[in-house]
Parts: structure tokens; sequence; C-alpha cells
């Protein structure tokens, strides 16, 4: 669920209104260590809370088809204190440029900046009688891919086998934005889809077995 969404609702302390919660929809894609990255102006409402008091949460709702019937949809919580990520850590705001593209333009000013959010707790509900709480390192899944690992890949799928991805999506042009141990990541018209490996996959050959057994379906 977490990984199959592209925003949330997080929710900082209101400095204006103290000690309330102050909730906003918030863009985030996951980090090689499955933690959510966020990458927010300082102008923001949020921004100025999480500045004041880094204790947040992030609220992800799962998408499944419409249903009216919002208590029976999936969803997780993540608590978590929000830290500024530093200037060494190239390789996760490349991550997240790719998933929002149009989110490289606001890099050419100081106003925005990329927060991680360091994981204390998560409440996952996944239906009746599926509500519990789950450790940081239970919820965390580490890609078994370096940076320029999972850049090679996706550079050669998306040059060399974009038909493929086309296939993945049903027809039309598509990007690869992500890979990970658990599936990947495709953009098409701006729409996030994650496809999801049968196993898990643990290193680059059985990536690409994976995904030329995905092509044959």
């Amino acid at each position: 669920m977490f990984l199959q969404q592209s925003f949330g609702v997080l929710s900082t302390i209101s400095i204006d209104v103290p000690g309330y919660p102050f909730g906003s929809v918030t863009p985030y894609c996951a980090d090689d260590q499955g933690r959510p990255v966020i990458y927010i102006s300082h102008i923001a409402q949020h921004t100025r809370n999480i500045i004041a008091d880094s204790r947040v949460s992030l609220t992800v709702v799962e998408n499944n088809g419409g249903s009216d019937d919002v208590q029976a949809q999936g969803r997780v919580t993540c608590i978590a204190n929000a830290q500024p990520m530093g200037p060494d850590e190239a390789h996760a705001r490349e991550r997240y440029f790719r998933y929002f593209p149009s989110a490289r333009q606001y890099d050419q000013t100081h106003d925005f900046a990329f927060f991680r959010l360091e994981l204390v707790r998560v409440r996952f509900i996944g239906g009746f009688g599926q509500i519990y709480w789950v450790e940081p390192a239970e919820f965390m899944v580490k890609n078994p891919f370096s940076a320029v690992q999972e850049s090679q890949i996706i550079q050669h799928m998306n040059k060399d086998h974009s038909d493929a991805l086309r296939h993945y999506c049903g027809g039309g042009p598509a990007v690869m934005a992500g890979i990970d141990a658990d599936g990947f990541d495709v953009l098409k018209s701006g729409e996030k889809l994650r496809f999801t490996f049968e196993t898990p996959i643990r290193n680059m050959e059985e990536a690409r077995q994976a995904l030329v057994a995905m092509a044959k379906l």
C-alpha cells in the first residue's frame, strides 16, 4: 500500500494554533531504506511547523477503485520525526525527481528542501480485524540495488525496452521511475503504476529475469 501510492496526509503540530494537529496533502516517495521522503517549501505552513517541532505523521490511504466505503480501505500511518536531508544525499533527491519530474523546477530555488521521515512507529489497518502496530524495522525494506544499479536498470528499460513498459501498462508512452525488491514503478501520463514481482528479487540478474517474465504475460 505504502509503495503503491504517491501522496498522503502529512500531519504536523501547529505553531499558529498551538497544540493542535495540522494536516496537508503531500507527495512522497521511498528512499533506499523504505523511509518516506518529502520535498516541501519553507513558506508552507507544514514546513514552518516541522522546523519548530519535528514530530509528524503521514497517513496513506489505499486507492481501491473508488469504493464509497472509506472505512473498508486499507491505510497506514507513519509516525516519525522529519529530518532535513544533507547535501550528500543526491541519490535520494534524484529518486524523488524521477517520481515527480515537475518538481525539478523547484530545485532552482532555495525555498524548497528535502526531509526524510525517520520512523518511530507505524499503524497499519488492512481491513476489519487487521489493525496493528508495526515497528520501523518490520516496515522498512532495504532496496537491494545501489543508486547506480537502480539508475542503470531504469536507463536500460527506458532506452531499450520502452515496448515492454508500454506492454506492462496496457499501451501508451510510459517510463520506469524506480525498482526495488518487491516491484517497480512506471509513470504513465503522470500517474504512477505499481507492478509487484511474484517473488522478491535480490540482484540485477533476478531483476532481469523478473522483468522478462512479466513482459511475456
